[in-house]
């Protein structure tokens, strides 16, 4: 296998010598499925994992959207080169021979691949398992919803008026909290061809609070989807169950399902859309009864519970292998038990993401309006509500290698992560009691376990 051994060494010494993503998930390859960059990152690491039919898919694709590219065919020969089919790497050698954007010193080692005839045979496996396990800190400026002005809007039900934002109760008037919060989530993936697939996520959040136990929850959630390539299409149906315990607050559960489809136009273009619908049901709880044995109050279950209707169409451009800019329409109808607390929310995110030599940095804008059905007489009996909400990101994730390359001894299988982030929500509304302005800062880290190796 000399012949072999040579074209390997040249190849990782071309192909290898690039940036690394961060953590590619199953959704940013379906999100992205033109990002050059994100999906041959994604390749390596399905590589990594054992999944080869996932990796030569991944790869193939790439090839047929960017046909000049010579340092993905070479990628690709060397990942069929671990298969026990001689005829695809000689289909795949003679391709290569035949393109004019193959140099001449590839070529050659390519004529002398075409004559080696010695291949291993080797298995591997069509599942995907892994285990993410994660930690993160959130600061917050504003836990206790301090209005903009320092008043709520009031209503004795004839005339409306404002009152000063509560001082008295150390509860309602903390200003700054941290949120910790543990996580873990097991991922088990089925390769059902070279252009389908099955996933299964299981996951359990822990959130603790310093200072303001109302918030604090376990959240357990459950996800099914499929994966499916059309050429030139994408389509994946998904389901999903969320379990939210809360330590002072009513729990619920949420489930729902819905449909992400991907549809590339070009290597440049893709658009990405999205419908789901979810169901929100509170427990309930027992109400006392009078003497004729009806309920006094009304279930407090029924009261909160809601659905949610949404639709979602993204348009991606990349600017190059590195930078992707993209325009996201949002609309929602949120049909809540309470009438005033449904809503219509309609609006635009801007995101632009770059990646850079110590990970990937996203900045994101989203403005939504929400238009409520009736009014809260409690509140207001004069004015509808209306609010205008911006929310600001950045963002910069990555593999922690990237940031401190000594800490290569103990990440050899780059499979240790951060995330920094700076978010910002400003609400202007027709009513006091909801202008609100918070700011969060979140540090985290997390760890991929891959079973497959």
């Amino acid at each position: 296998m000399k012949n072999l051994s040579k074209f390997l060494v040249i190849f990782f010494f071309i192909f290898f010598n690039k940036s690394v993503y961060a953590n590619v998930t199953y959704k940013e390859i379906l999100d992205n499925p033109t990002d050059l960059e994100l999906n041959l990152n994604y390749a390596k690491q399905q590589e990594k994992a054992g999944n080869i039919k996932s990796t030569i898919a991944t790869l193939e694709r790439l090839s047929t959207l960017y046909p000049k590219n010579s340092d993905i065919k070479l990628y690709l020969l060397s990942i069929l080169l671990k298969m026990d089919s001689k005829i695809k790497v000689d289909f795949m050698v003679k391709t290569m021979l035949e393109d004019p954007n193959t140099s001449d010193e590839t070529k050659n080692l390519l004529a002398e691949l075409l004559s080696d005839n010695k291949f291993e045979d080797k298995k591997k496996s069509k599942w995907i398992a892994y285990l993410d396990l994660k930690y993160s800190q959130t600061e917050e400026d504003n836990i206790s919803g301090r209005t903009k002005s320092g008043k709520l809007a009031k209503s004795n039900g004839t005339t409306d008026s404002e009152v000063p934002f509560p001082t008295n109760d150390s509860r309602l008037t903390l200003e700054y909290d941290k949120t910790h919060v543990r996580g873990t989530s097991l991922t088990l993936g089925r390769i059902l061809s070279d252009s389908s697939s099955i996933f299964m996520n299981l996951g359990s959040n822990f959130n603790t609070n310093h200072k303001k136990l109302k918030g604090e929850n376990d959240i357990h959630s459950g996800s099914l989807s499929y994966f499916k390539a059309f050429k030139n299409h994408y389509v994946s149906p998904f389901i999903y169950y969320n379990k939210f315990n809360y330590r002072m607050q009513e729990d619920y559960q949420s489930k729902g399902m819905g449909i992400n489809n991907t549809y590339l136009f070009n290597d440049k273009f893709n658009l990405n859309y999205a419908i789901s619908y979810t169901d929100n049901k509170y427990h309930s709880k027992p109400s006392p009864l009078d003497s004729q044995g009806n309920q006094i109050f009304v279930d407090a279950g029924d009261l909160n519970n809601s659905e949610i209707y949404a639709f979602s169409s993204r348009i991606n451009y990349n600017i190059s292998n590195k930078t992707q800019v993209s325009s996201k329409l949002i609309y929602s109808n949120i049909e809540h038990s309470k009438k005033y607390d449904s809503y219509n929310s309609g609006g635009l995110n801007i995101m632009i993401a770059r990646i850079l030599p110590f990970g990937t940095l996203k900045a994101s804008a989203t403005h939504l309006t929400n238009v409520y059905d009736a009014k809260k007489f409690t509140v207001s009996t004069m004015r509808d509500r209306k609010d205008k909400s911006l929310v600001t990101s950045l963002t910069l994730t990555g593999d922690i290698n990237q940031l401190f390359p000594f800490f290569k001894n103990i990440n050899e299988d780059n499979n240790f992560f951060y995330t920094l982030s700076f978010r910002e929500s400003n609400v202007n509304s027709t009513i006091s009691s909801y202008e609100i302005k918070r700011s969060f800062k979140t540090i985290g880290i997390s760890k991929r376990i891959n079973f497959n190796e």
